[in-house]
This record gives structure tokens, C-alpha cells and sequence, in this order.
């Protein structure tokens, strides 16, 4: 297996050089003599992963005990496999290597739990954020066709309502899809998903949530840092909104870093013009967040008994 591990090293690694000397924006002189601003989204990184980690193995648990420890060495070495994969699905089997083999597709299950409560979370923030957009500020929501723009708070709502609900009875959902033929050969796997209550549910949402409000105060004082001029609670707005879009486009987390950037300038430009800091900020959280990671994670990975 050391040869699977090598060619998982060097592709990422390859994948992830080439990305960034494309980008020559992360060349620009550092503005803000400040470096506190550029300090804390880095601090925050490893608390991002940290607390990941805990939601992870709060999940696991149910099909393996196994130690925080564990758990982050999981999560690092999953971010190393999402770099070089589509939507970073790749991600789901980087961390359940570290388990016994007969648990290893429950817990890709488990792992996809833990996927959808952060991807609720961005869904129902993104919405709630558009809805805010459009309330109070109508002549910056210049992105929605006006013959829409009246209807999107109440379908903005009723999708709240709807994703909100089928979480919490995903039981139901669960129970429903493995009625299916074509479900029988994954049926006893997805059927873990039913051994978690709401309660439980809700801690998950916890979990996202506190990682959700990482990324937006890592983008704030990067946007400080280079020399952005905009509120806290602008970032908020956009950076919500950036990452609802972000959410319905398929992507390779590699290439992810183009998107990124192109998005941030669609939704934080709303509210700055600064677009060298909008583009720099959004390139050098991408590389903070997924690229410092996947670095990080690669070296566990290769120490790990497959």
C-alpha cells in the first residue's frame, strides 16, 4: 500500500503548486503592517479542523470508539484525498481509512451525515442572508432578475421549512430509500443513519455552526488585512451568500479556488469595489484552509496503517 500512498502525496502536492503559482495575486506586497489580521485566520485554522474533528468522531462513535487524536488525524488526511476530487467527495474515503475495514462504509455514511448538517447549515444562513439582502437592501440585490426578486422571500422560506424538517426526520428518509431494490446492497450501512436522534441531529447543527462562523471571521480580517473597507456584518451578508452559491456548483476543490474567487467578487463586491483584496483574501483563505491542510494531512496519511 506504500505506493498508493505515494501517488496520493504527489498528486495532491502537484495539484496543489500548480494551483497556486497560477493565481499571481498571492504575489502582491502585504498592504497591512497590521499582521494580527493576518495572523488570526491562520490561528483559526487549525480550530476549524479541531472542531470538525469532534463532530466527526461524535458521529463514529456509534460504529467505532475511537480518540480525538484519531479523529483529527482522519479529518487531516480526508482533506488530502478532497483536493484532487470532485465536490471533495474524496474527503469521505480519506477518513474512514483509519478504521477497522468492516466499519469503513458505515461510516462513509456517518461521514455524509456530517456532510449534509454543514451544507444545512450554509443553505439555511445563505437563505436567511438573501432574505436580509432583499429587505433592506434592494438596489444592491442586482444579481436577481425584478420580476423574481418579489418571490424569493417566501420560496426562501418554504425551502428553509422543508430542508429543516426532512433533516430531523431523516430517519423517515432513510427508511423510505431502503424500500428501493437498487438499496439493497448498501441497506444494512445506511440504515446507521436511523441510530441518530434529533437531539443528536441538533448537535450536529451546533458543530456546523461554529465552523460556519470560523470561515466568516477568517474572510473578515483577511478583507482587513488587504486593506478591504467593509463591515462585519457586510462580510456576514456576502460571504453567507458566496457560499450558498458556492454550494450549488459543482466543483474540484482544486479548481475550487477559481470559483472562489470569482464568486467572492460577485457577492462581497456588493458591498466594496476593492477588488485586488476581495480576489487576494478569498485565494489566500482557500490556501489556509484546504492547501495548509492537505499538506498536513498527506504526511499523516502516509504514517497511517492502511
Amino acid at each position: 500500500m506504500w505506493a498508493f500512498k505515494i501517488i496520493v502525496l504527489l498528486i495532491s502536492y502537484i495539484y496543489i503548486y500548480f494551483r497556486i503559482i497560477e493565481y499571481k495575486e498571492l504575489n502582491l506586497y502585504f498592504p497591512q503592517k497590521k499582521y494580527i489580521f493576518l495572523l488570526i485566520p491562520i490561528l483559526f485554522m487549525p480550530i476549524n479542523w479541531i472542531i470538525e474533528s469532534f463532530k466527526w468522531r461524535f458521529l463514529i462513535n456509534k460504529i467505532e470508539e475511537i480518540k480525538i487524536l484519531t479523529a483529527i488525524k482522519a479529518v487531516f488526511s480526508g482533506v488530502t484525498f478532497s483536493v484532487f476530487t470532485p465536490n471533495r467527495i474524496g474527503e469521505l474515503a480519506g477518513r474512514v481509512f483509519i478504521l477497522k475495514p468492516e466499519n469503513r462504509v458505515k461510516a462513509i455514511f456517518a461521514t455524509g451525515l456530517s456532510s449534509f448538517s454543514q451544507l444545512l447549515v450554509t443553505i439555511v444562513i445563505g437563505l436567511f442572508s438573501l432574505i436580509v439582502l432583499i429587505s433592506f437592501y434592494p438596489e444592491k440585490a442586482r444579481f436577481i432578475p425584478s420580476e423574481y426578486i418579489k418571490y424569493l422571500p417566501i420560496l426562501s422560506i418554504i425551502l428553509l421549512s422543508l430542508l429543516i424538517y426532512f433533516y430531523f426526520k431523516i430517519k423517515l428518509v432513510v427508511s423510505f430509500l431502503a424500500k428501493f431494490k437498487f438499496m439493497a446492497k448498501v441497506k444494512e450501512y445506511i440504515l446507521i443513519i436511523k441510530k441518530y436522534s434529533p437531539i443528536e441531529l441538533f448537535i450536529l447543527l451546533i458543530f456546523s455552526s461554529l465552523r460556519y462562523s470560523v470561515f466568516i471571521i477568517q474572510f473578515y480580517f483577511l478583507l482587513k488585512f488587504f486593506l478591504v473597507e467593509i463591515s462585519f456584518f457586510n462580510t456576514f451578508l456576502g460571504v453567507s451568500l458566496m457560499y450558498l452559491a458556492m454550494s450549488a456548483v459543482p466543483t474540484f476543490a482544486l479548481s475550487e479556488i477559481g470559483v472562489r474567487g470569482s464568486v467572492a467578487l460577485i457577492f462581497i463586491g456588493i458591498f466594496s469595489t476593492q477588488t485586488a483584496g476581495i480576489l487576494t483574501a478569498s485565494i489566500l483563505l482557500w490556501v489556509i484552509n484546504l492547501a495548509l491542510p492537505a499538506i498536513i494531512g498527506s504526511v499523516l496519511f502516509y504514517r497511517t496503517k492502511l
